[in-house]
């Protein structure tokens, strides 16, 4: 995996090639960005999320100067991803035929499920963390649900999901020990290097806690629970 500015890079010629026009993305695009190389999103599939995205503009007669946002692109990212995961596990299985539709993300659910119902069932934790707790048992319910519609497309799971992964990152930030939390947040600094300077103080505030998140979730024995993640 490339290092993140070199990621960012790829992703803006990337995006731009494709826009047939230069435009600098912004710092809410950086964030996306940032998401999908935590959660360890080869740069080739991210590049051809954004081809086929803008093949479905063309596809469309939509002007390609009317693109001017990554997060746009995120649905044909997510399915792109998973298409590489899908041809991968394949290829790793020596099967001719894939799965069942469904079955892998039925296990995805079910472990994130376990995980989140172990945590909100340890007495330490619902003292030490009790807001996260309730949240652990109500979105372990969630997850048992979707199981039922696992073989939805993923892009359609992942507006479930992705809620859910962004409020357990806010809430495993506000009920950590402060002095662990401003640990991750000072490393996701220094992971950011150079690229924090130019941020806006939200989007970097933002951004930072992104990258917090994931030494935060890790700490506590965690799932993310985005599709990104499915891998894991």
């Amino acid at each position: 995996m490339q290092d993140l500015r070199e990621y960012f890079e790829r992703i803006e010629e990337a995006f731009c090639r494709n826009r047939l026009a230069p435009l600098l993305l912004s710092p809410l695009d950086f964030e996306r960005a940032v998401e999908w190389h935590a959660a360890g999103v080869p740069l080739d599939v991210v590049e051809s999320g954004i081809a086929a995205y803008f093949e479905h503009l063309a596809q469309r007669k939509v002007p390609l100067r009317r693109a001017i946002c990554l997060s746009f692109a995120e649905d044909h990212v997510l399915k792109a991803l998973e298409a590489h995961r899908v041809a991968a596990v394949g290829r790793a299985a020596g099967l001719s035929e894939p799965e069942p539709k469904g079955a892998r993300v039925t296990r995805f659910l079910e472990s994130r499920a376990a995980a989140l119902e172990a945590f909100s069932s340890d007495s330490a934790s619902m003292r030490a963390m009790p807001l996260l707790s309730r949240f652990c048992a109500r979105a372990a319910l969630d997850l048992r649900d979707l199981m039922l519609h696992a073989d939805q497309p993923a892009v359609k799971l992942e507006t479930r999901l992705a809620p859910l992964d962004r409020e357990m990152c806010g809430l495993v930030l506000l009920e950590s020990p402060q002095p662990l939390a401003e640990g991750w947040r000072r490393s996701a600094v220094e992971r950011l290097g150079t690229l924090a300077e130019g941020m806006e103080s939200g989007v970097l505030r933002q951004t930072v806690d992104r990258l917090a998140c994931q030494t935060a979730l890790a700490h506590w024995h965690l799932p993310r629970l985005s599709l990104l993640y499915l891998e894991e």
